[in-house]
Protein backbone atom coordinates (compact mmCIF):
# COMPACT_ATOMS: atom_id res chain seq x y z
CA UNK A 1 0.00 0.00 0.00
CA UNK A 2 3.02 2.27 0.35
CA UNK A 3 4.07 1.86 -3.28
CA UNK A 4 4.56 5.09 -5.18
CA UNK A 5 3.40 3.55 -8.45
CA UNK A 6 0.10 2.03 -9.51
CA UNK A 7 -0.16 -1.70 -8.73
CA UNK A 8 -2.19 -3.94 -11.02
CA UNK A 9 -4.19 -6.49 -9.04
CA UNK A 10 -6.16 -8.84 -11.29
CA UNK A 11 -9.41 -10.16 -9.88
CA UNK A 12 -9.75 -13.75 -8.70
CA UNK A 13 -12.84 -15.59 -7.54
CA UNK A 14 -11.32 -18.87 -6.32
CA UNK A 15 -8.01 -20.47 -5.37
CA UNK A 16 -7.17 -21.52 -8.93
CA UNK A 17 -7.60 -18.05 -10.40
CA UNK A 18 -5.64 -16.58 -7.47
CA UNK A 19 -2.77 -18.96 -8.23
CA UNK A 20 -2.89 -17.99 -11.90
CA UNK A 21 -2.58 -14.32 -10.90
CA UNK A 22 0.43 -15.18 -8.74
CA UNK A 23 2.04 -17.35 -11.44
CA UNK A 24 1.62 -14.50 -13.93
CA UNK A 25 3.91 -12.43 -11.69
CA UNK A 26 1.49 -9.93 -10.17
CA UNK A 27 2.40 -8.71 -6.67
CA UNK A 28 -1.20 -8.67 -5.41
CA UNK A 29 -4.47 -10.51 -6.07
CA UNK A 30 -7.88 -8.87 -5.75
CA UNK A 31 -10.77 -11.06 -4.55
CA UNK A 32 -13.62 -9.72 -6.63
CA UNK A 33 -17.01 -9.66 -4.95
CA UNK A 34 -18.85 -9.66 -8.28
CA UNK A 35 -16.71 -12.53 -9.54
CA UNK A 36 -17.22 -14.68 -6.47
CA UNK A 37 -20.99 -14.12 -6.65
CA UNK A 38 -21.10 -14.89 -10.39
CA UNK A 39 -19.02 -18.04 -9.91
CA UNK A 40 -21.76 -19.29 -7.58
CA UNK A 41 -24.59 -18.32 -9.93
CA UNK A 42 -25.67 -15.14 -8.14
CA UNK A 43 -25.86 -11.54 -9.38
CA UNK A 44 -23.74 -8.97 -7.55
CA UNK A 45 -26.58 -7.76 -5.32
CA UNK A 46 -25.26 -8.69 -1.89
CA UNK A 47 -26.94 -12.10 -1.87
CA UNK A 48 -23.82 -13.73 -0.44
CA UNK A 49 -22.68 -12.56 2.97
CA UNK A 50 -19.10 -11.46 3.41
CA UNK A 51 -18.96 -12.17 7.11
CA UNK A 52 -19.43 -15.91 6.57
CA UNK A 53 -19.11 -16.70 2.87
CA UNK A 54 -16.70 -13.88 2.05
CA UNK A 55 -14.46 -14.54 5.00
CA UNK A 56 -14.24 -18.18 4.03
CA UNK A 57 -13.50 -17.32 0.38
CA UNK A 58 -10.86 -14.78 1.39
CA UNK A 59 -9.23 -17.33 3.70
CA UNK A 60 -9.10 -19.92 0.91
CA UNK A 61 -7.54 -17.41 -1.50
CA UNK A 62 -5.03 -16.18 1.09
CA UNK A 63 -3.78 -19.64 1.96
CA UNK A 64 -3.54 -20.58 -1.73
CA UNK A 65 -1.01 -17.90 -2.65
CA UNK A 66 2.06 -16.29 -1.14
CA UNK A 67 1.19 -12.76 -2.32
CA UNK A 68 -1.21 -10.43 -0.49
CA UNK A 69 -4.96 -10.70 -1.15
CA UNK A 70 -7.12 -7.59 -1.23
CA UNK A 71 -10.67 -8.79 -0.53
CA UNK A 72 -13.78 -6.96 -1.70
CA UNK A 73 -15.98 -6.94 1.41
CA UNK A 74 -18.77 -5.07 -0.39
CA UNK A 75 -21.57 -4.32 2.07
CA UNK A 76 -20.35 -7.04 4.39
CA UNK A 77 -23.63 -8.31 5.76
CA UNK A 78 -25.74 -9.63 2.87
CA UNK A 79 -28.71 -7.80 1.40
CA UNK A 80 -31.80 -6.18 2.89
CA UNK A 81 -33.72 -9.47 2.93
CA UNK A 82 -31.05 -11.06 5.11
CA UNK A 83 -30.88 -8.36 7.79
Amino acid sequence: MDASELIAAPGAYDAITARLVEQAGFPLVYMTGAGTAAARGYPDYGLLTNVGDGGTRATVLARSVSIPVLADADTGFGNRAQT
